[in-house]
């Protein structure tokens, strides 16, 4: 018996990585359960990933009655109206909650042509729960399906997490096998679970070309000379978003200096086409998006003459890569302080400087209530409020100038006082200035000569 199904999870949280899809694919399940109904699920990821793995988990923990189909029973017209007429006609014996699973949809071939639309009559008639699997969410001919469907994309688990469960299941089975050895199986396997176990079970590291094949793309795209040549780089099994980051990566590497502003032009108008797919749900923009990403950027080439070049890996994933494990451990102490606060995570983030201030208090009482571990509470130091030392020296500057200023009066009155009394003809010079201005004030008062002059004429009025 092959060890990945032996080993199959059991419950949801036992499946590997994707924390926010299983908590999105539980929320889903029970939400039908308890009776309101739900737009139908498109998980998506690269095989071995654990797809099918999470849909017969949530069965075995939930007590579901899965219905399991795939892309090859919706190929004849009397077979579709086989399984849909007993789908929606039958109930489980069991009286169970039925679950409709669709594994593969994107395997569809031309011959497949009424596979799309009966999928979608199926997705908008059926009264139990549907869930579709696909490989790449990009794939031209779910387009329809994708756009009817809520899509959950599953990303792949780093090598560490992978090396745990080999160890784990290593253990179970009494193998003797090396830390280095599963270390370097779960390197290699690049983030395919499935492949990885098997390679356990064979006690060996098994040969794969996915580094190979995003190579051959990208000396494919920067040495075509035609349209078709380029546009055909991205009917390939790489992802779009992935395909998209290596391209923009090597455009300085490959292309000419003077070629590059012109590639980086169509690489943005690509972009604004992706947001204009996530944001209007606008699927039909990918089209536009691929080919300006492929052969805009091919054809920008001046120079068609090939040349060597060494690709880059792109630099954005290895940052993700070295942050992969601070990220964890934020993300797990938001979600600890969030449970805590009865709040998200993503809002539990504007709490951290409080928190932090509290934490230097009474660091104790953190540890034992929020659970808080060395690394967390490292990280949480972090956000500790700084004293503030500036608005302190500001004051002290105004003192001091104030002191200043207070000496200067203290020294400007003896000298006036010694000038006032060695010079007294000012004072007569002052008195005879107050006298003008006490007459010029009297002549201001006296201004209103016009009202006296009327006076006389009203009194006589009464």
């Amino acid at each position: 018996m092959l060890l990945a199904q032996k080993h199959a999870p059991k419950k949801l949280d036992d499946v590997l990585g994707n924390l926010t899809a299983k908590k999105q694919l539980k929320r889903w399940i029970l939400t039908w359960m308890r009776g309101t109904r739900q737009r139908p699920l498109l998980i998506t990821g690269p095989p071995g990933i654990g797809k099918t793995a999470m849909i017969y988990a949530l069965r075995d923990e939930l007590d579901l009655d899965v219905l399991e189909m795939s892309a090859s029973d919706f190929r004849d017209k009397a077979r579709i109206e086989r399984i849909l007429g007993g789908t929606m006609s039958a109930a489980t014996l069991s009286e169970k909650s039925k679950l409709i699973f669709i594994d593969d949809v994107d395997a569809m071939g031309r011959e497949d042509r009424g596979g799309v639309s009966a999928i979608l009559k199926l997705l908008r008639d059926s009264p139990f729960p549907v869930i579709l699997t696909a490989q790449d969410a990009w794939e031209r001919k779910i387009m329809s399906l994708r756009a009817f469907c809520t899509v959950i994309p599953l990303k792949r688990p780093i090598a560490p997490s992978v090396a745990k469960l080999l160890t784990h299941i290593a253990q179970a089975e009494n193998m003797e096998i090396s830390p280095e050895l599963i270390g370097a199986i779960a390197e290699n396997a690049h983030g395919d679970i499935r492949a990885a176990i098997n390679d356990l079970q064979c006690n060996l590291v098994g040969e794969r070309d996915r580094d190979k094949d995003i190579f051959t793309t990208l000396k494919n795209l920067f040495r075509a000379q035609t349209y078709a040549e380029s546009r055909k780089v991205s009917f390939g099994s790489i992802e779009h978003n992935m395909l998209k980051l290596w391209i923009n990566e090597n455009i300085p590497i490959a292309l000419p200096p003077g070629d590059i502003p012109l590639a980086y032009d169509y690489m943005s108008r690509a972009d604004i086409f992706d947001g204009r797919i996530i944001r209007r749900q606008a699927w039909g923009f990918l089209r536009y998006s691929n080919d300006l990403m492929t052969s805009g950027i091919s054809l920008s080439r001046s120079d068609m003459r090939p040349k060597f070049v060494r690709y880059q890996f792109p630099a954005y994933l290895k940052k993700m890569k070295e942050t992969s494990s601070s990220r964890a451990t934020m993300k797990s102490l938001l979600t600890k302080i969030g449970r805590k606060v009865h709040t998200s995570p993503k809002r539990a983030e504007s709490y951290l400087p409080v928190f932090a201030g509290l934490y230097s208090e009474n660091p104790e009482y953190f540890e034992s209530n929020y659970g808080i571990d060395e690394k967390e509470a490292e990280l949480l130091k972090k956000f500790a409020p700084k004293g503030r030392k500036k608005p302190k020296k500001k004051p002290k500057k105004e003192e001091k100038k104030e002191e200043q200023r207070k000496e200067k009066k203290k020294e400007e009155k003896p000298k006036a006082e010694k000038e006032t009394s060695s010079q007294p003809p000012k004072k007569e010079e002052n008195a005879e200035n107050g006298e003008k201005q006490e007459k010029a004030g009297e002549r201001k008062l006296k201004k209103p000569a016009r009202i006296e002059h009327v006076g006389p004429k009203l009194h006589e009025f009464f």
